[in-house]
This record gives C-alpha cells, structure tokens and sequence, in this order.
C-alpha cells in the first residue's frame, strides 16, 4: 500500500485532480446526477428563453467590416433590395401581359405578406406632362407642324375629309414644279404613299386600318411612349413577364421569409391552375435561401434517422448490450443542454452557420465517452472493482481526453480572431461546447456508470471486441506496415497535385458558386437560369447611390461603359433632360394651339365616291410628272390602289370610303388629343414619376438608386472579381449582393486561413504542455515568448506593424528548437500525435481530388472536425504508448483500438448519413468527413502504431495459449498485466476471494 500511495504521489497534478472528481463524484452518485440535473435544467430554461436565431447571411458578416458598412447604410436607405419574382412564361405575350396583371393584383390585395408590389409601370401623371421630355428643337419642330393644322384644330375638319386630303396633296405636289427634289416634295410623296397605301390596305382588309397621317412629333422617344403608356416589365420577346414584390411576413426558426413564399407559391400555383397555356413559377434571391434552407432541413432529418438507427447499432455491438451505449448518450445529451446555455450565455444567438455546432459537439462528444467506457470495461474485466476501475479510468485515458479536448476547443477558439463573423461565433460556440462535453464526461459518466454497474457481476460486463488481428501487422512486422502505409500515405497524397504546364499546381479547387450546393431539379435555380438565358437578366445586381438625378445619370454612363456590365437601371433618366426654363413655353404653346380642340372626333359629310376617284387620279397624275426618285414608287401604289378601287362596285365603294373616312378622322383627332393632354406646362417633379418606382429607386433622404446588373452570371467567382473589380474603378463605395458574396467568400477563406495557423501553433502547445517534462516546460515556452515580446514592441516603436502569421510562425519554431534541446525525447511523442490529422489530412485530399470533389462553403466548415477527430486518436493512441514504456516492444492495448475504431466508425456512419441527401452542400460535407475520418482511423490505427512500434524497440512480447497455461489466461490478459500496479489489484481480488 506504501509503494502505491508513494507512486501515486508522483503523478501528475492533472492525472491527481481526475483521480479525486471521479472519487468524489461515484461515491454519491445521486446526489452528483442531483446537482447536475439542477444546472442542466437551468440551461434548458436559459436557452429556451434567451437564445435567438438569426436568419440572414449577413448575420455572418463583421457589422464594423467597411464593406459591410456600407451595405447597412445602404440598407438603412433602400432596404435590403432583395425581392421575390414571380416568372410567367407562355408563348403569346398578350397571355403573358394578362396573367401578369391577374396575378400582380392578387399580390398587390395581400397585403399581410406583401408590400411593394411590381410588375408594370402606369403613366399616372406623366400622362399630362409628356412634352417636357423633348429637347426644345423638337417642340419648335412639332409647333411648326401643328401650324400647318391650324384651321383644323380650330374647327375647320372637313378640310380632313378623303377628297380634300387628295385634291390638296395633288395641287401641292404639282405647285412644287417639274423637276424637284426638294425636301418639300419628298414630303408631300411620302404623305401620298402613306395615305394611299393605308387606303388600299384597307379596302383590302377592312380590319386593317393604318393612319395615313404623318406623325406630328418627328422622334421617337422610348421615355415619351412610356410617358402615355402601361408598360410591363417583360423580356424582349414578350414570352417572360415579371412580379417583384418584397416579402412582409417573417416566420419563425431559421427561415424568415417562408410564410411570404409559401402564400406566394399558393398564388401562383391558382394562376397557373387557372390559365391553360401559362407556367408560373417563382424565384428570387430569398426563395433560392429559403429552398436551400428547406431542402438541407429536409436531409439533415432524413440523415438523423439513419444516423440515429446506424450510430446504435455500432455502439450495440462494440458495446456488446444497450445498458452503457444508453450511459454514453445520456452523458451526451447533458453536455449539449451545458453547451446550448453556453451558447445562450456567451453569444445569444445561433446563426445559419453556428447551427451546427451541435453536429460538431455530437461528433466529438461522443468519442469522449467511447473512450472512456471502453477502457473502464477494461479494467473491469482485469479485475478492478468498480470503484477502482472509475478512478484509473480517469487516471489513465483522462489525461488524453482533456489534451483532445483542449487541443481541439482552443483550435476552435482561434476562429474569434477572424474576421468573419460566423466563423468566429461558431469557433466560441463549438469551442466552448468540446470543453463542457469533456466535463461531462468526468462529472455525469463516472456516477452513471456507477449506479448502472453497482450490482453488475464484472464476469458478465462485456469485455473489448477481438480485436488481436488489427495490431499483429504492426506489432509484429512494423517495418513493412509503416514502409508499406508511408507509400500509401503519399501514393494518395500526390494526387492532390498535377503537373500542368511544367508547373505543379493544386488538382483541388474551391468552388465560390453557391448555386452548385443547392439540390438539382429545384425550381427556384432553373428559374433563375432561365432568366439569364431569355431574358438577359440577372438575380444579382450592384447598387450605387447618387446624391442627385444629374450625379446618378453620370454614374450611368460609366457603369455601361464597363466590359462586364449588361445595363443600368435607374430613375433619374425618366425625368427630362432639359430644365423647364427652356421648354415651358413652348409646351404652351402647344397647349394654345390645341386648346379649341373638341372632346370627340366630329363627323364629316359621307365622301362621294367619283370625287374620292379623280382626287386620286389627279394625285397619280402630279406624281407621274415629279421627277423626285421616290415619284416612280409612289405613282405605282396609287395605281394600284385606283385598280382595286375600280373592281369594287358604288355601294361597296361608298361604305368603305365612309368608314375610312370616319378612322382617318379619329386617327388625326387622337394625336391632337395625345398632344394636348400631354402639354401640362408645369414642371415635372419626382412626385409626378409612377410610385411603383420612386418607392424602389428614391429614399426618404432624396438619395437616388441605380441597379447595375452584369453581362455574365457571377455566381462563379472569376466574372464575380471581374464585375466587382469593374464596378469599384467607378465607385469604391458601390455595394450589393454581389459585393456581399464575394467579400464574404474572401474573408471566410483568409478566416479559415488564419485559423489553421493559429490552431496549429495552439495545438503544438498544448501538446508540449502535456508531453513535456514538468522541469522543462516553463523552459521551453518562456525564453521564446519574451524573445518575440521584445521584437514584436521593438518594431511598434518603429512604426513597423508585424505580421502575426510571421510573429506565431517564429514564436512556434523557437518553442519547437528549444524543445529539441532540452526534452528531444518528449518532442518526439509531441510530434507523434501529429500523425493522423497530417498524415490523414494528406489522404483525405488526395481521395478528394480523385473523386473530383472540390471544397465549398459548405464541407470547408466542417475541415476543423476532421483535424480535432485526428488529434483526439492521434493523443490517444501515444498516450496508450507512452503507459506501456517499460512493458517491452509497444502493443496497442485492445480498449484503444476498441475506442478508435468504435468512435471513427460510428462518426463515419453518423457524418456519411449525409450522402443520402439531395442537397449537394451536405452531400459533400458527409462525403468529405467520412473520407477524412476513415484516412485518420487508418493511420491511427495502423500507420502510427507501427511506428510506435519501431521507436520502442525492446523484444516481442510473446505470450502463451489459454491450452499451453491451462488457465483463463488470454493475450488480452497478459497484455493489461503490463501496466502499472496491475498486479497489486490481481493479488487484493485473491485476497478478497
């Protein structure tokens, strides 16, 4: 007993303090699991009352980042310009345009989950101010053409009638003379080819009726027509028309906009039920969210059962009974409620991407517990008593849990030094959550376990698996299985790389597209595609903001001058372009000359037909004798518009001639009317322009919006670096979805970046920390942490500002040299743990890389968990090693190889489950996790063994059969034998017996 405590004595203040939790804990156990009730229950409440979920993707941008800066103030202006679209397609575009009105005005009436509804543009008050939009020259042009139908705007319109209309354009082309070409005659030709080709058309086809009159107004305006006219926001060809609305509703969990987009699918699937012939779907950047939140939803709980189903029945045969796999999950289950109230506590809120910080904590949480049951049964089944089987449990893998759990919490904990914000909250969360979950594992395993085992005859516990052929390779013939896994190693590891151009470059590339994680077939992306290949539109546009209408049209004209934008949109070119100064008079004067205009078209006395005839003929007559070069044609179409008039009989002449009269008075009246409606002399305003726009394109604060949209589509980041690049040459301060992408994507990779390197240099670390020598330690981590001190305040005083990759990088190599020097030997074992995530990382990649698999921003989140599952083996593993130092040539103990081998596999069963899902994000996230737990597992378990095996040295240990010592003896047995004061345990159970 002396010997013992004097050995005790000596251990580590760490192994000590596990050895006195798990005392202290198992010998009330009740009142322990009492205790640990009260604060798990107290966690629950916290959560369930304080923990929030934050929805939006830029919930997971740094708010103090200057280019998120600027998308909040923009958003504190315009909103967050984001809209749902309803896309009809068919292939009338009258169809088009109807549905279109239906179906905007049923969203328009639901005004719960909708506001700011747009799917056509009416004139509204620009109706009675159109006129402005044309240059003064342009009105002087049309006032001088309205003196010319002066009389008639005055009263005088039976100078309208078909003869006089004739017989006048006949006396005037004669008064022009033989021999002109004039200006003036080519007019007056072009009026007759006009008026007799409408003439012969209509006889022809009495529904064909074209205005023979000359347009008063000589340009053609496309902000003039719009002025006058309902527009619809269709595609070129009319086969697509478009609703944009802007959810209202807000649901609850993590899909915010989902009761808007249901109501909205519900409104179209009625409209396309409704109107045969038309396809009506929807699309937009919230429904491509809300699909691919939903589908991922959908998967992860398919992939929950079957990882549920799968991980029991691994944890029922390595287990070998339910009892003690029902323990672990129990112990699970209180670190997660600990974890969610640290969550609640420490953050507040959960975001898309800290979400699954759960998966992460299951993942490793339960390996915790694996390896502690595991070597408990052990120790039961070498004949501990319960009590004394908890505390060498504790003592003998809890050192290896704490190192895998500090090492992997503290790599977590390096993310809060990004500068992305989800990536930092989800390494304060998971980190967090490792550390509690390891509690747990010292504070609610050992009193479960010994109220489960109490009465529990050790004979019966069930004992570690046969696992004797997984370490005979590496025991026995070391040399050939580490030779033979070290070509296996870098065999796949070279496939990460290929030769191209005489260069070695990466075969394995990050994929920015965040359409390539959504699930195949979804209608939201092939909309979305749709769009961009027939109507030449984008989702995603920039966003700039101009003080002024006049700044927001110059910023126009060098947005479009850009190679890689499409077009421009925006408000201030539908306000004229010349000051009211310079045009309001005219307009007036447009107005006076119309203003005797009467409210409808009058009626003109009947044409005769013989009169209609000789005007004509004397009209193809002075067309003959011009010698314009357009005479020719001319006088050809009015002969045959006398033939066709000639083969008519006098009744049908006269009811044609009537009727046509009737519409070529209509016509003229119409554009008389147009004009004067138009001529609102007072100036046009920005309350005059439709509100369906101003409401999108005008804050509150008078700044002006212009939407920029791309000529490629930029959801692959080389046209994404090209637009943004483009569009920040002429603002620096242009925002916007696309903006927000391709920051985000940046600073989630130097994120990632930056936190491999510090979890490396931490891991490092905690590793000397834990396999150095207690003399050394102090030794090795100060001299070089006031060594870079000292540089590091010696640049700041010189201005110089030092790179923390380079101060981390130098601060590790010192640490790393000095330790060389003073315990090589403890470096060494330090160094070993690093085996698995580096060796497994390298096949990992290499597997990827052959099955074509890029990262994404989905599977690169999960990248840490395969580093912290290959460390937690890698601590293990040389833990086992170095217990067993003076038992002679290493032999891996069956309770590791049991805990590795039971923990990888039901991580990849729980992790593969992912496979199964449509989502091709978290396809690839369970493609790439079971791919890298299986690389570690296999070096864990045969790779570093093997070298572990080789740096021992020492002979074989050769053990007897159970036949030859005739005994219960097993190679298992002789292989516990070897550890330290197994023998006292042995002879007090004789004792006892």
């Amino acid at each position: 007993m002396a010997g013992n405590s004097t050995d005790r004595g000596n251990e580590p203040v760490l192994t000590d303090a596990l050895r006195s939790i798990t005392r202290a804990v198992s010998a009330a156990p009740k009142v322990s699991l009492l205790l640990a009730l009260l604060v798990t229950g107290a966690c629950v409440a916290l959560t369930c009352c304080y923990l929030q979920f934050k929805t939006e993707r830029s919930d997971l941008i740094d708010p103090t980042a200057p280019f998120h800066q600027r998308w909040l103030k923009f958003t504190e202006s315009f909103g967050d310009n984001n809209d749902l679209v309803a896309v009809v397609q068919a292939d009338d575009p009258r169809l088009v345009r109807d549905t279109l009105e239906e179906l905007g005005a049923r969203i328009r009436r639901d005004e719960t989950h909708f506001t700011n509804v747009l799917y056509k543009v009416e004139p509204g008050a620009l109706r009675q101010k159109g006129l402005q939009y044309l240059s003064p020259a342009e009105l002087q042009a049309a006032l001088r053409k309205l003196e010319q139908y002066r009389p008639v705007a005055q009263g005088r319109w039976d100078l309208v009638q078909l003869e006089a209309v004739s017989r006048r354009l006949a006396y005037q082309l004669e008064a022009t003379g033989r021999g002109s070409s004039t200006a003036q005659a080519g007019a007056l030709l072009s009026h007759a080819e006009t008026l007799s080709e409408s003439l012969d058309t209509y006889l022809s086809d009495p529904n064909q009726f074209r205005s023979p009159w000359p347009g008063l107004l000589s340009v053609d305006d496309k902000l003039v027509q719009e002025s006058i006219r309902t527009v619809y926001f269709m595609n070129a060809a009319g086969t697509m028309g478009f609703v944009r609305a802007q959810p209202l509703s807000k649901g609850n969990g993590l899909n915010g906009n989902a009761v808007a987009i249901d109501r909205l699918r519900e409104i179209a699937d009625e409209i396309e039920h409704e109107t045969p012939g038309v396809a009506v779907g929807i699309t937009g950047i919230p429904v491509l969210e809300s699909d691919e939140m939903r589908r991922s939803q959908a998967d992860m709980l398919k992939a929950s059962l079957i990882s549920f189903v799968g991980v029991g029945i691994l944890l029922l045969i390595g287990f070998r009974g339910l009892k003690h796999p029902i323990l672990a999950l129990v112990m699970l289950a209180v670190g997660l409620a600990w974890a969610f109230g640290f969550t609640t506590f420490s953050v507040g809120h959960l975001n898309i991407l800290s979400v699954s910080f759960a998966v992460i904590l299951i993942g490793l949480g339960i390996d915790f517990a694996i390896h502690y049951l595991a070597r408990y049964l052990e120790h039961r089944k070498e004949g501990y008593d319960l009590e004394e089987a908890l505390e060498e449990t504790s003592a003998g893998v809890g050192t290896g849990i704490i190192t895998a759990a500090v090492t992997t919490s503290l790599a977590f904990f390096c993310a809060t030094f990004t500068q992305f914000l989800g990536v930092a909250e989800l390494g304060i969360i998971a980190g967090g959550g490792i550390l509690l979950c390891a509690l747990a594992t010292f504070t609610i395993l050992p009193p479960l376990i010994a109220l489960a085992d109490a009465d529990s005859d050790p004979d019966k516990l069930p004992g570690p698996s046969g696992v004797n052929w997984m370490r005979f390779g590496s025991s026995r013939f070391p040399t050939v299985v580490t030779v033979l896994s070290l070509l296996v190693v870098l065999g796949l590891g070279s496939q990460m790389f290929e030769w191209n151009g005489g260069e070695l470059t990466p075969r394995i590339r990050y994929d920015y597209n965040l359409l390539n994680l959504q699930a195949e077939g979804i209608e939201s992306v092939e909309l979305q595609e749709t769009i961009v290949r027939e109507a030449d539109s984008s989702l995603l546009f920039a966003v700039a903001v101009a003080d002024s209408p006049r700044e927001a049209l110059q910023l126009k004209q060098r947005f479009e001058a850009l190679p890689s934008v499409q077009h421009v949109e925006e408000l201030a070119s539908r306000l004229p372009t010349h000051p009211p100064e310079q045009t309001r008079q005219l307009v007036q004067a447009v107005k006076n000359e119309l203003g005797r205009l009467p409210t409808a078209a009058p009626s003109l006395t009947p044409p005769n037909p013989s009169g209609v005839g000789r005007a004509f003929e004397q009209l193809l007559y002075a067309a003959r004798r011009a010698s314009h070069p357009q005479a020719r044609a001319v006088a050809g179409k009015i002969d045959r518009l006398l033939d066709r008039f000639e083969r008519m009989s006098m009744s049908a002449q006269a009811k044609s001639l009537q009727e046509y009269q009737t519409l070529m008075t209509r016509s003229l009246f119409a554009q008389f009317r147009g004009l004067r409606n138009a001529s609102n002399p007072q100036p046009l305003t920005v309350a005059d322009l439709p509100k369906e726009l101003t409401s999108r394109f005008i804050s509150s604060n008078d700044k002006w919006l212009l939407q920029i949209y791309p000529r490629e589509e930029i959801w692959d980041i080389e046209p994404l670096t090209r637009f943004v690049n483009d569009v920040r040459s002429v603002d620096p301060d242009v925002t916007g979805t696309p903006l927000q992408n391709f920051e985000a994507s940046r600073q989630i990779m130097g994120s990632y970046e930056k936190a491999a390197l510090y979890a490396l240099a931490v891991i490092c670390l905690v590793l000397l920390m834990d396999f150095l020598s207690p003399e050394n330690k102090l030794l090795t981590l100060a001299p070089p942490l006031v060594v870079v001190a000292f540089t590091v305040m010696t640049l700041l005083t010189k201005g110089i500002q030092p790179n923390i990759v380079y101060v981390v990088s130098g601060y590790l190599a010192m640490v790393i040299a000095v330790a060389a020097i003073l315990d090589f030997s403890n470096l060494r074992d330090a160094a070993l743990t690093l085996i698995p995530p580096v060796a497994g990382g390298l096949m990992m990649f290499g597997v990827l890389a052959m099955l074509n698999i890029d990262l994404n921003p989905a599977n690169l989140i999960v990248l840490p968990l395969v580093l912290g599952i290959g460390v937690d083996d890698g601590v293990h593993v040389v833990h086992d090693f170095r217990m067993q130092r003076k038992g002679g040539r290493y032999e891996m103990s069956p309770s590791t190889i049991n805990a590795i081998l039971l923990t990888s596999l039901t991580s990849i069963v729980g992790f593969g489950s992912l496979t199964v899902a449509a989502h091709r994000g978290l396809y690839s996230v369970g493609l790439v996790l079971t791919i890298g737990i299986a690389s570690c597992m296999f070096v864990s378990l045969v790779f570093l063994p093997a070298v572990l095996t080789l740096i021992s040295g020492g002979p074989v240990r050769r053990t007897k059969s159970k036949k030859a010592n005739g005994d219960d003896a097993t190679e298992d047995d002789l292989e516990a034998a070897t550890r330290p004061d197994n023998g006292r345990r042995k002879s007090q159970n004789r004792r006892a017996a």
